[in-house]
């Protein structure tokens, strides 16, 4: 996903406005993802195995220029984890949280009675039966406010599920998600189906056998929402301020391409 999201942000690592040189960068979460190993590990690079639920524990009390977050998922105590990059950011230092919203949007409605789309309902409502939500994402913005953050920045890019939008940078984009989503498919699938639907497996892997071939059909066209959310720490503790921008609201607004 780190390639999907690289396109969608121009080629760059991250949107928040940070200075060009920052001192002390954290990247919390970051697991085997390509942009920690090489060629953009760094001598200065460090990397420590740490719950971050808990209280966080940096020597020195963490002074970070910028906090980073990518797909951490449905984490259950936000406000906690969003305290924790606050009380470990310098004044004036920056977040970054990026997410799925893993919901279908298909503004041509060629989804419509699809298996690919009762899929993605039934996973929205077994995620409800666990107490959480496909739309967790948009939970960040308001605890970012109420804990003090300022200059809060919002913004949302479509990203195709298949290679059925025209232009290459779509149908790169759309290729890789498609090779995504079949590889997830029924990892993700199976306990939400089983443990909240009641589900059998053999059930889970009849149902997906049809998603499957929705998802890499282009006369079927979707997109999905990633939701980028960077946020200042206060130099002065002078009120907050915020902006959206988005993206992802119909077809016809989805990544330009050349």
């Amino acid at each position: 996903m780190h390639t999907v999201i690289l396109d969608v942000f121009e080629g760059q690592l991250h949107l928040a406005p940070i200075s060009s040189r920052p001192r002390r960068v954290l990247d919390v979460g970051t697991g085997p993802g390509i942009w920690a190993l090489p060629p953009y590990t760094r001598p200065n690079c460090s990397f420590m195995a740490m719950d971050i639920t808990h209280d966080w524990d940096f020597t020195g009390g963490g002074n970070f220029d910028f906090i980073h977050i990518r797909q951490l998922g449905d984490i259950q105590d936000k406000t906690k984890l969003i305290q924790s990059t606050f009380d470990n950011l310098k004044p004036g230092g920056w977040v970054e949280f990026t997410e799925w919203i893993a919901i279908l949007q298909s503004p041509n409605h060629s989804l419509d009675g699809t298996a690919f789309r009762r899929w993605n309902d039934l996973l929205e409502q077994g995620m409800h039966n666990f107490g959480t939500t496909l739309y967790y994402p948009n939970k960040f913005k308001p605890l970012l406010q109420e804990i003090g953050f300022e200059h809060i920045i919002e913004t949302r890019n479509g990203a195709p599920t298949n290679a059925c939008y025209p232009g290459k940078k779509l149908q790169r984009i759309g290729h890789l998600m498609t090779q995504n989503w079949l590889l997830i498919l029924e990892p993700l699938t199976m306990p939400v189906f089983t443990q909240a639907l009641g589900w059998s497996p053999d059930e889970v892997k009849s149902f997906l056998v049809d998603v499957r071939k929705e998802i890499s059909n282009t006369q079927y066209h979707s997109f999905m929402t990633l939701i980028t959310i960077c946020a200042q720490k206060s130099s002065n503790s002078s009120s907050t301020s915020s902006k959206s921008t988005s993206a992802s609201a119909s077809e016809s607004s989805l990544p330009t391409t050349k």
